[in-house]
């Protein structure tokens, strides 16, 4: 998602205020809702799905750390297939989020280093050639600073295979992928950016991207999760596809989940293997929480030290003026930053869009507070640069947790 401006902030803020409040404080038992509080938060949540004409989905809200309430709603995959507490859905971009945990685990070895020159990794030079004396950081490409645009030569035959990543950053034509700002000094989103980090990981290790991500955050914490579809065929019944939902239309299948994840698994080949790290988790709502919890803190939860209190001071900081990112990214290493959004004033998270599906992954880091959304598809109707349903979802979770 792309940084949201100070008009919209207001504007969201605003209308906030005037639609997500429920009547009273909800009862609470051990840091769990209590029966009455589950049934009205429940009933809330269903209403916001219903109004955008939600297939399915599953939101799970944590409040002080802790687990307070799942809530499944719907279909994971029409016609039959509901969607349940530990259904698995693709959450987009909330995939590069969960990507910084993985990059800054690999910093902490030694194997990679924030404000490296990425050609040092790659084993060949990349330039802007516009900036021909400036190198590539990763601290660039997880802050969108990088230069690197979302070009035709990438969406076509760069996320079709047909382009290795080295044609498409040093081969004719490549000067059209880079944007005419100097590295470090302008965010512009990138997909392609984001999926040079997972070949950076992948190249650097020798290991495949999804299960270096696997050894570096999900197994340690238990989770059932994973960017290669394919390595989750046991939890095949549990994978919800995705579908377009359209005015006046019955919601269209655009990802089918049990036929991708029959497909091959993927091996080692860092050069095609760019757009899995930008989008392609697939996880639970509860293990998202699990994610949202260790973003609120020093790197360590359920008993497991994951990262560094200092790698995860760095992954909420805002970068500006910091080593390779002279400029102002305007949020952290893959942190969106949306103060005042959803009625609380420092929020910080991540939001997904892809295939219909709408995640939502945003924590309040000085409560512990978090709300987490994941969709097998709903209306993708925009309110500034977030979705509606994801946005009203989120402010909704934030008013059941308390004003705090």
């Amino acid at each position: 998602m792309k940084n949201l401006s100070a008009a919209q902030i207001a504007l969201l803020s605003a209308l906030n205020r005037e639609q997500c409040r429920l009547p009273k404080r909800l009862s609470m038992t051990g840091g769990v809702f209590a029966p009455d509080a589950q049934a009205a938060v429940a009933r809330a949540i269903e209403r916001v799905f219903i109004r955008h004409r939600t297939v399915g989905g599953t939101v799970a809200l944590v409040r002080g750390g802790c687990l307070a309430g799942v809530f499944p709603y719907g279909l994971a995959r029409l016609p039959d297939v509901p969607a349940a507490v530990d259904t698995l859905y693709r959450v987009a971009s909330v995939s590069k989020l969960t990507l910084s945990f993985g990059v800054l685990k690999l910093v902490e070895e030694g194997t990679l280093a924030l404000d490296m020159d990425i050609g040092e990794v790659l084993g060949y030079r990349v330039r802007n050639p516009a900036y021909a004396h400036t190198p590539i950081t990763p601290r660039q490409l997880m802050t969108h600073t990088a230069g690197l645009m979302d070009a035709p030569q990438y969406d076509g035959p760069g996320i079709a295979g047909r382009l290795a990543l080295r044609d498409m950053l040093t081969g004719e034509g490549a000067a059209r992928n880079f944007a005419p700002t100097s590295p470090g000094t302008v965010f512009r989103y990138s997909n392609f950016g984001a999926g040079i980090l997972g070949s950076l990981m992948e190249k650097a290790t020798g290991e495949p991207f999804d299960l270096v991500m696997d050894r570096a955050l999900f197994a340690p914490l238990g989770m059932t999760a994973g960017y290669a579809p394919q390595r989750l065929l046991p939890h095949a019944g549990r994978l919800a596809s995705g579908y377009a939902v359209r005015p006046l239309r019955k919601p269209r299948l655009v990802y089918d989940a049990p036929a991708i994840v029959a497909q091959s698994t993927p091996g080692v080949d860092a050069e095609r293997h760019f757009m899995a790290s930008p989008g392609r988790l697939l996880i639970t709502a509860p293990d998202a929480a699990r994610l949202a919890r260790l973003l609120c803190s020093d790197g360590e939860i359920d008993g497991v030290r994951v990262l560094s209190p200092a790698s995860m001071a760095q992954m909420r900081q805002r970068q500006a003026s910091i080593a390779s990112v002279p400029g102002d990214a305007g949020r952290g290493l893959n942190v969106a930053f949306a103060p005042r959004v959803f009625g609380r004033p420092n929020v910080i998270g991540h939001q997904g869009v892809a295939y219909g599906m709408n995640a939502e992954l945003w924590a309040d880091p000085d409560t512990g507070d978090a709300v987490v959304m994941a969709t097998s598809g709903t209306a993708l109707l925009p309110v500034g640069d977030l979705v509606h349903c994801g946005w009203q979802m989120v402010c909704l979770g934030f008013a059941a947790l308390g004003g705090r």
